[in-house]
C-alpha cells in the first residue's frame, strides 16, 4: 500500500514538472516572438511585392505592386525611390503609384500591369516557373551625423507560367492545325488615339485645303492673259515730190507765189521727162521759164491734163 501511495505521488510530480516546463517553452517562445516583432516593427521603413495572380496563362496580363510603409520622423517619404526590372514582361501603362499618410507613418504603393507576348515567354515546357530580380528601394537614412543612401530588397513570388498547348487537346483538332489556344479576354480592348469620326473629318479637310492650296499655286503659276493690243493707225502716206507739186499748182495762187509756182513745174517736167513724155515736159517748162509768172488757171489746166495721164498710165500697168 505504501509503495502504491510512493508511485502516485512520483506520477503526479513528474506531470507537474513536465507540465511546468512545457509553460516555460511556450513563454520563451512568445516572448521571442514578440522580440522580433518589436524589433521589426522599429524598422523605419519596410517593404513587400505581391504578384496576382501567380499563375498565369502565355499572354495574361500580370499585375505586380510594391508596399513600402515608411516612418516619416526618420525618412524623408518624398525621397524614396523605387526600381523594377521584369525582364521581357513589359509594362501596358505607366505605373500607378498612390500615398496615403496616417500620422508619422506613409503608406506607398506602386501598380505595375505588365504582359509579355514575345516567343522569349513562351514556356518550353507545359508549365515553367519564372524568378523575377528583387525590386530595390532607395532611401535617405540618417547615419551618425549625416546621411547615406540605403537600399531594401524586395523579393517577388515565384510566377508559374503555363503553356496554352494542353495535353490530349491534338486528339480533338485537325491534324493540320496549329496546337495554339487563344485567349482575349485579358487583352486589353482596342483603343485609339483619335476618334476614327474626328480623325476623318480631320483628313477630309485637310485633303479639301490641299486641293484649294494647288488650285491657287497653278492659277498663280498661269500667265496673265492680256488682249492683244491694238493695231497701230496706218501711217498718214507720206505724198510724193509730184503729188506735192501737183497739188501747189492746183492751189489758188498768192501774191508772192510765182518762184515756187515756176519750181513746182520745172520739178513736174523732170519727172515726165523721165517717163519719156517729152511733150509735157516741154509744156511744164516752158509755163516755168515763161516771161511772165504762170496764171493759176493755165497751171491748174496743166495739172488736170499731167493727172489724166497719170490715170492712164497707171491703167495701163495695173
Amino acid at each position: 500500500m505504501a509503495g502504491h501511495k510512493i508511485l502516485l505521488t512520483g506520477a503526479v510530480v513528474a506531470i507537474a514538472v513536465m507540465s511546468a516546463l512545457a509553460i516555460a517553452l511556450v513563454t520563451w517562445e512568445r516572448n521571442g516572438e514578440t522580440a522580433d516583432g518589436d524589433s521589426a516593427s522599429t524598422d523605419p521603413i519596410a517593404a513587400t511585392g505581391t504578384l496576382a495572380p501567380t499563375t498565369v496563362l502565355f499572354g495574361d496580363t500580370l499585375r505586380a505592386r510594391v508596399d513600402v510603409v515608411v516612418d516619416k520622423t526618420v525618412i524623408d517619404a518624398d525621397g524614396v525611390q523605387l526600381t523594377t526590372a521584369f525582364g521581357q514582361w513589359k509594362p501596358v501603362h505607366e505605373p500607378q503609384e498612390s500615398r496615403e499618410d496616417s500620422g508619422d507613418t506613409a503608406y506607398l504603393r506602386t501598380t505595375y500591369v505588365l504582359r509579355c507576348l514575345t516567343r522569349f515567354c513562351v514556356p518550353a515546357r507545359e508549365t515553367e516557373q519564372l524568378d523575377f530580380e528583387p525590386a530595390e528601394v532607395s532611401y535617405e537614412a540618417l547615419v551618425g551625423d549625416g546621411s547615406q543612401r540605403l537600399s531594401l530588397d524586395v523579393p517577388w513570388p515565384r510566377l508559374v507560367v503555363h503553356s496554352r498547348i494542353g495535353e490530349g487537346v491534338d486528339d480533338r483538332r485537325d491534324v493540320l492545325a496549329a496546337p495554339w489556344r487563344a485567349d482575349l479576354v485579358t487583352l486589353p480592348l482596342l483603343a485609339y488615339r483619335i476618334s476614327p469620326g474626328l480623325l476623318l473629318a480631320l483628313l477630309l479637310s485637310a485633303g479639301v485645303a490641299l486641293i484649294a492650296l494647288a488650285g491657287v499655286l497653278v492659277y498663280r503659276a498661269i500667265p496673265d492673259r492680256k488682249p492683244p493690243p491694238e493695231p497701230e493707225p496706218e501711217p498718214i502716206p507720206v505724198a510724193t515730190l509730184l503729188e506735192q507739186a501737183l497739188a501747189f499748182l492746183e492751189a489758188p495762187a498768192t501774191s508772192n507765189g510765182a518762184p515756187e509756182r515756176r519750181r513746182a513745174l520745172e520739178l513736174v517736167a523732170d519727172e515726165v521727162e523721165s517717163w519719156g513724155d517729152t511733150r509735157l515736159a516741154t509744156t511744164a517748162r516752158s509755163l516755168a521759164w515763161s516771161e511772165h509768172a504762170p496764171e493759176s488757171k493755165t497751171t491748174k489746166a496743166f495739172a488736170a491734163e499731167l493727172r489724166s495721164r497719170m490715170e492712164s498710165l497707171n491703167g495701163n500697168a495695173g
